[in-house]
């Protein structure tokens, strides 16, 4: 290409040089050989203009562009994501580590074929020229022998003692360990990089297929692996890379590529759109364009990620259902459609589902067949959905309440039915605790039905266990129960996810409290601990589930007490296993722990959060509302004085003493006596505070304390020789340090 380019150059500077133009050279220093060689004789030093540039363009990387794609037959649309992300990943560090230099990389992918594309890569690896220093002279050598540092450095390094050497530098004289290595073309280091890229791509599931040894998703079909223009040669158990790709399964065919460019224009031309983003946006034009001006589609970014990824080529059909299915409740014949068809469903302007919806083709046109066929297989789903909610009816719920015997929670806390006689223990005392005597058949009739439709057709089938709670409240509904048992059977799931939605009226809040509590208690009791990644009985999201109803519901409660409560009810079941005040107390700091994660999600400052629950994180509703005050009084910088005496008082006082004692026949100086008639004063004062709940009172009333300690330090040292007068006034700090300290650690904020 060079050769080419220095022709074309010649040619244009001849054509010029007729038309009387002159021009500088555009490599460097040609000018100065142009000088002495007419424009007639310089075809002739073609060769000598080649080895002259060519010496002088040596610092210049030549880069081309690489292009690798793996065939498959279809992949999970659940894995093509992950499995560009990981192909792009490990392929950087390929390069990387093998110091080949490249300017970027872009990820493709379609249920048939992973593909990269990466820009400007070298031609030639970087030479390794590289010195690594390890410990000094004397460190690594004694008595003339290799000390143990001096052997681990070998060792760290793979090298033996004939390859150290010693190096001198400012601090003086180290062993090191110098290497070498010319950089190697990159035609000849690319076949393994690119085999080994295959070989370690991982999946969360894998296959094997006819006699191959290699792990896949799904067997592959072909590599095509092209650098510049030329096929990177691999093969992996007979199969061979080219420079051959497929189109589309039925509208596209086999294909050969001459580069990079070539291959993007040929895969369009075979019906494949690789770009994953491109699909997606067609697919929801596509959508919006069949709509009717007074419809308007069903469509969640999770199931718009996974239909796009289903398709190499998308096209919208609308299709249609009886309209006799509509009397089973829409959330199942949604479920129906987006779950188990991948279908969006089709409603009106207010939300209500109409006897239509929008399948996804994987193909260029319309098809009948398809249309048809789509129909045809969503009407068996409907009609067995209507089966079961049908036939649900039939039952009693209080009789699937006694079916729940049959039902396993887990295997040490024994049934379902066994869950819910605790949970009603734990709501019971929820209802004293916090005055709902009143709505107590209504919140009871809630929690023993909360768990009856796990027993139904519609979800005991396995068919549609997303419709678990919400198909309960539906069927209590329709057998006439109070619509606040209803709603709170539905809403005792709430929240299910992060960000989802919150119970809102206290059926529902007490019937989900208590089974997150019975859960979360339960499990700790025998054992079920979470541990890293592991957390098989989603305990974290249990936890963090009971923080934030508590804090939306403005609950006044104690974590502890609540406990305890599930701790009786567990052992009155004799299936406590652990011991009782060490599940107790993991408990509390596992809740702790999801506290501090949901207070600095709400964007308070991690040190106030953490001065606070560190304090005390029995009650979750306080604890948010000392950090909202100590976070707003911040704000308005009504707190340095404060912060700066607490932390002053703190590293005076060696050891923290709750139960002090002051003698004021030892004060010496008047500033002592009026320190603690001020400070008795105002602690009395701030105890009525954080009694009645007014903690920005409370703060206001120690605020004042302030000028008067400064005072203090002004005229006493604490530290006086005699050590009854040093005891008392570290006494008379600890006194004070304690009232600092009783809704939070004010010397942990910073």
């Amino acid at each position: 290409e060079l050769r080419m380019e220095i022709l074309d150059k010649k040619s244009n500077r001849m054509s010029r040089a007729n038309a009387g133009v002159s021009e500088r050279s555009e490599f460097p220093d040609l000018q100065r050989i142009l000088d002495f060689l007419s424009l007639r004789n310089l075809l002739s030093n073609e060769l000598f203009l080649w080895n002259f540039i060519k010496r002088n363009k040596k610092e210049e990387e030549y880069k081309v562009k690489l292009l690798f794609e793996i065939g498959m037959e279809e992949i999970p649309a659940r894995f093509l994501s992950q499995a560009l992300t990981e192909l792009k990943s490990n392929f950087e560090k390929k390069l990387k580590n093998n110091r080949i230099k490249y300017e970027g990389i872009k990820t493709y992918g379609t249920p048939r074929r992973l593909v990269l594309v990466v820009d400007e890569v070298a031609d030639m690896q970087e030479d390794l020229d590289e010195l690594n220093i390890g410990p000094s002279r004397e460190r690594a050598y004694k008595d003339g022998e290799l000390s143990k540092a001096g052997e681990g450095f070998l060792n760290a390094y793979k090298i033996d003692e004939s390859q150290i050497e010693i190096v001198k530098n400012d601090k003086g004289e180290y062993i090191a360990f110098k290497r070498f290595a010319k950089g190697e073309p990159t035609e000849k280091l690319l076949p393994e990089i690119l085999k080994e890229l295959v070989l370690e791509e991982t999946f969360p599931k894998s296959m094997k297929w006819s006699d191959k040894t290699i792990r896949f998703a799904r067997p592959i079909e072909w590599f095509l692996a092209l650098y510049g223009n030329n096929v990177v040669e691999f093969e992996i158990e007979g199969i061979k890379s080219s420079n051959k790709s497929k189109g589309h399964r039925f509208f596209g065919k086999e294909f050969e590529v001459s580069s990079v460019e070539d291959y993007l224009n040929k895969i369009r031309e075979n019906n494949v759109i690789i770009d994953i983003s491109e699909r997606r946006k067609m697919i929801e034009e596509m959508i919006n364009k069949v709509l009717l001006e007074d419809e308007k589609a069903d469509i969640d970014e999770g199931l718009l990620d996974e239909v796009t990824n289903l398709v190499e080529h998308p096209f919208a059909i609308v299709g249609t259902f009886s309209e006799d299915f509509l009397e089973v409740p829409q959330e199942v014949l949604i479920i129906s459609m987006k779950v188990h068809q991948r279908y969006f469903p089709i409603l009106d302007k207010k939300g209500k589902l109409l006897p239509k919806f929008i399948v996804i083709r994987n193909g260029i046109d319309f098809s009948q067949n398809v249309k048809e066929g789509n129909e045809k297989v969503l009407s068996a789903r409907l009609a067995d959905a209507r089966f079961f909610y049908q036939e649900d009816l039939k039952i009693p719920l209080d009789q699937n309440v006694e079916k729940l015997k049959t039902v396993v929670f887990q295997k040490d806390l024994g049934t379902m039915f066994n869950k819910v006689k605790r949970t009603e223990k734990i709501a019971e005392f929820l209802i004293g605790k916090l005055k709902y005597n009143y709505m107590k058949a209504d919140i009871l009739r809630t929690v023993k039905l909360a768990k009856a439709d796990l027993v139904s057709n519609m979800i005991g089938e396995k068919e549609f266990t997303k419709l678990q709670g919400l198909m309960g409240s539906k069927y209590a509904m329709e057998r006439g129960e109070e619509i606040g048992v209803a709603i709170g059977i539905k809403e005792h799931y709430y929240p299910r996810f992060q960000g989802d939605l919150l119970p809102s009226g206290i059926e529902g809040i007490i019937t989900g409290l208590s089974d997150r509590i019975d859960t979360l208690v339960g499990c700790f009791g025998v054992g079920l601990i979470p541990t890293g990644s592991k957390d098989p009985f989603a305990l974290r999201r249990t936890a963090l589930g009971i923080v934030n109803i508590i804090i939306n519901a403005n609950i006044n409660i104690s974590l502890k007490e609540l406990v305890n409560v599930s701790l009786d009810a567990l052992q009155a079941d004799q299936v406590l296993k652990g011991d009782r005040a060490k599940v107790e107390a993991d408990v509390l700091d596992f809740l702790k722990q999801r506290m501090i994660n949901v207070f600095t999600d709400m964007k308070y400052r991690k040190d106030i959060v953490l001065a606070v629950l560190d304090r005390d994180a029995d009650n979750i509703t306080n604890a948010l509302e000392i950090v909202k005050v100590i976070s707003e009084k911040l704000a308005l910088n009504k707190l340095e004085a404060l912060l700066q005496v607490a932390k002053r008082v703190t590293n005076i006082i060696t050891k923290g003493n709750n139960n002090v004692t002051v003698k004021e026949k030892l004060f010496k100086e008047e500033i002592e006596k009026t320190l603690y008639a001020e400070a008795k004063r105002i602690g009395e004062e701030a105890e009525k505070s954080i009694k009645e709940n007014e903690y920005a009172d409370y703060f206001e009333k120690i605020i004042s304390l302030v000028p008067t300690i400064d005072k203090y330090f002004e005229a006493v040292i604490v530290m006086d020789e005699d050590k009854n007068i040093r005891e008392n006034r570290i006494n008379q700090l600890t006194f004070i340090k304690n009232l600092f300290d009783r809704i939070a650690y004010l010397n942990k904020i910073d």
